[in-house]
């Protein structure tokens, strides 16, 4: 017979690797012409990457203790601030053997700024659109700051820009015949077929970067938690949570090129 954490432990790993699923094959999908897609990845890659960092915290507690804990705020102290959970989360991988620490958390500025452009988006600028509609002093949109705080620094790192030019063709002949309504990511206007052969060519490169750029994240975070688990008294009877985060826990390799990531 199962004991009664078992339950809510395999619900709660089961959610979260749902929501990390659809957000980064929500995110990998993103583009300009679609900020629907950056939304909706934020939305659920935020909620999952939580609820993976909370669990590890708990299962933290429950190696340090040998039980679970039995304060209901032991891990809604941190509320949606990513950026103190994962902060958390390094604390935890420091206590596993060397061995066991398996992959690193990505680190350097565009890291650093994905990392707090999802924080805040967990804590309130998911409401943006909702705020501008209703009047309440809105943040930064999160879809045009990724773009620019993330995106381009991304685009920086390619080895080689896309060659544009046959679309300035499409321009010359097209003349005054064609008119280009589009914006950017950030919300700049694009006018021309090249603008949005260059703009498409860039969106694809960034929410590739992008996806792979979080999956790092959550492959970390889910990492330390699995390890922090089998650190527990086998008599706690903790699930094998492995088996719910399979799709991440591998190679950079094969981890970049995936497109979905659902089990």
């Amino acid at each position: 017979m199962m004991p009664p954490h078992w339950t809510p432990l395999v619900h709660e790993a089961g959610l979260a690797s749902y929501c990390l699923g659809a957000g980064l094959a929500s995110m990998r999908k993103a583009n300009f012409a679609e900020p629907k897609h950056y939304y909706g990845a934020f939305f659920e890659y935020t909620i999952g990457l939580e609820r993976v960092m909370k669990l590890a915290l708990i299962v933290d507690h429950c190696v340090e203790h040998g039980a679970f804990p039995s304060n209901e705020k032991y891990a809604q102290k941190y509320g949606h601030r990513l950026t103190d959970l994962i902060a958390a989360i390094s604390g935890l991988h420091n206590k596993l053997d060397s061995s066991a620490r398996v992959w690193e958390i990505p680190s350097g500025p565009i890291a650093e700024a994905a990392i707090s452009i999802l924080s805040d988006f967990a804590r309130g600028s998911r409401y943006y659109n909702i705020n501008v509609l209703t009047g309440k002093e809105p943040t930064a949109d999160p879809v045009a700051l990724w773009f620019t705080e993330v995106g381009m620094p991304l685009l920086e790192t390619r080895r080689r820009t896309p060659d544009v030019r046959w679309a300035r063709l499409v321009d010359n002949e097209a003349g005054d015949r064609a008119q280009i309504r589009f914006t950017d990511a950030t919300g700049a206007p694009l006018t021309s077929f090249e603008d949005l052969a260059r703009m498409t060519r860039d969106s694809e490169f960034v929410a590739k970067e992008s996806t792979f750029l979080c999956a790092k994240i959550a492959r970390y975070t889910i990492a330390t938690l699995c390890a922090r688990a089998e650190q527990a008294d086998h008599n706690l009877a903790l699930p094998y949570f492995e088996e719910f985060f399979y799709a991440l826990l591998i190679e950079d390799s094969k981890l970049k090129n995936r497109k979905t990531f659902m089990l």
